[in-house]
């Protein structure tokens, strides 16, 4: 997510071709998914190749501090998450992060088709997309106590009617990743952010906490959905965050209650990526049988 502009509800997808142009004549277009930073390959040899793709939820935006990467534009956090702690494993060896805090779908098939040399030896990828196709950041804002009512009930309906062209959208990106490499492709799900109860938060109010959450739910039905007909596989976060979404004592998503528009708000703190995130990944690659 990690949007700091206006916010909008997107369902128009118009940039690909764009993005993809720009790319093949080797210039980075402005946007923060098109920008990529690059990780050398480290220098003992390791037995799995990895490429990991995607949005803020993929580029550890939540854990340590916002900061941009070799290319301008590629925001990415410092700190420890799924990817770090996957590329600390023995045998793994992460060759391309191009992760990029608000990049939609069309924005990472860009990054693919420019890691492409990396993804034709990658024995495996992960990545997040989906949630700035539907502006999930905007959403919230609608939908908390900064929003009205009325204003929360029709960003709901534009989310609602978004979905079907978020799923194609996510389908097309992960069609083209699916061409571009032989390895297993990790899609992960995104939590629930609100921790669910009979009363009203001081952001939010339990009602629309739970309209978002419901919302949320039907984005990562669609995200499973967009797997079919590809090799990738979907994996869900949001057993392993129960408990655990803002208003919750301990929560593992980041929000800062006196800036609203801090760009970490809505994303997974350190111990969401690390406890929430990486579990779930390291169970999948241990029934891929690329770690033990």
């Amino acid at each position: 997510m990690a949007r700091t502009k206006k916010f909008r509800i997107v369902t128009v997808f118009g940039t690909a071709a764009a993005a993809f142009c720009l790319l093949l004549a080797g210039i980075a277009p402005a946007s923060a998914a098109t920008s990529a930073s690059l990780t050398a390959k480290n220098t003992h040899q390791r037995t799995v190749d990895y490429v990991n793709l995607g949005d803020s939820y993929s580029a550890g935006y939540g854990s340590g501090m916002p900061t941009e990467t070799a290319i301008p534009g590629c925001l990415q956090g410092t700190g420890a998450s799924h990817v770090t702690k996957v590329d600390a494993l023995r045998g793994i060896n992460l060759t391309a992060n191009v992760a990029c805090a608000g990049a939609t779908t069309t924005d990472i098939a860009g990054m693919a088709a420019f890691v492409a040399p990396q993804l034709a030896q990658a024995e495996l990828v992960t990545l997040t997309l989906g949630a700035n196709d539907l502006d999930i950041r905007g959403l919230v804002f609608s939908c908390s106590t900064l929003g009205t009512d009325a204003a929360c009930d029709q960003a709901l309906a534009l989310g609602k009617l978004a979905i079907p062209y978020v799923a194609a959208s996510a389908h097309q990106t992960l069609s083209t990743v699916d061409q571009l490499t032989k390895g297993k492709i990790m899609v992960l799900g995104y939590p629930r952010l609100f921790t669910v109860s009979t009363w009203n938060q001081q952001l939010i109010t339990a009602e629309h906490a739970a309209q978002l959450n419901k919302l949320g739910d039907m984005l990562n039905a669609a995200i499973r959905t967009a797997t079919y007909g590809t090799h990738a596989k979907y994996v869900s976060v949001t057993r392993a965050f129960n408990h655990h979404g803002i208003g919750a004592r301990n929560s593992w998503i980041y929000f800062n209650a006196a800036n609203p528009l801090d760009p970490f708000n809505l994303h997974p703190t350190t111990t969401g990526y690390v406890e929430g995130y990486y579990p779930a990944v390291k169970q999948q690659l241990r029934s891929w049988h690329l770690v033990r």
